[in-house]
């Protein structure tokens, strides 16, 4: 008979379990270190980002209102006219806005002037100016021209005495900084300033009320 050739015998390496919990704890302190890098690296683009940011944090426009006419209360020239169907109706404000920014321009997402008069509240009338862009330390002026209309301007006429009349502006605006090349989101801002208005229809003394 054919004897059967033994079956080979196989062993495998063992590994002590002091190199066992070595190699796991090595592979945990990588894994530890691997991560305290990453959150340090995040933390320190993050700071680094704030920083950057802060440094050039722009501020916002200064706005002034530089005149204000109205012929229809101009009362040293004669057209002064309580009747609404012969006096002139026509205001004009006219708006200084200064970017005191060295880093950054401005772009305006238009703007919306209005009008009230202060003794009764009352709209008296307003005005869109067109958006625009507004480069570094620049000044720009615009002006808001509309009719006076409503029971505001009636109780111009109506309430309105014989000297000084106060009005109060307001001026509504969404802006964005352009900052190193890129713009910022939108930021709403809601000007107010009070305007008194002599006699002859215009602000009085011909001072510019910052807004």
């Amino acid at each position: 008979s054919i004897s059967k050739p033994p079956i080979p015998s196989f062993s495998f390496p063992t590994f002590s379990p002091s190199l066992r919990s070595l190699s796991l704890s090595a592979m945990g302190d990588s894994h530890c270190i691997c991560c305290c890098r990453c959150i340090s690296f995040v933390i320190l683009l993050g700071l680094t980002t704030l920083f950057s940011w802060l440094a050039v944090r722009p501020n916002g426009p200064t706005i002034s209102v530089t005149a204000i006419y109205m012929p229809a209360l101009n009362r040293t020239s004669g057209e002064y006219r309580r009747n609404a169907t012969a006096r002139n109706n026509t205001i004009a404000v006219d708006i200084r806005l200064v970017n005191p920014n060295k880093d950054s321009g401005i772009h305006y997402d238009g703007l919306n002037v209005s009008l009230y008069f202060k003794d009764s509240g009352k709209l008296v009338g307003g005005a869109p100016i067109p958006a625009f862009y507004q480069g570094k330390q620049k000044k720009a002026q615009k002006q808001a021209a509309f009719n006076g209309t409503g029971e505001g301007w009636e109780a111009v006429f109506r309430e309105g005495s014989n000297g000084t009349l106060v009005f109060r502006v307001v001026l509504g605006t969404l802006v964005r900084y352009k900052v190193v090349g890129w713009n910022t989101g939108r930021h709403s801002g809601e000007y107010v300033g009070e305007v008194p208005v002599g006699v002859d229809g215009a602000n009085e003394g011909k001072q510019a009320t910052k807004l």
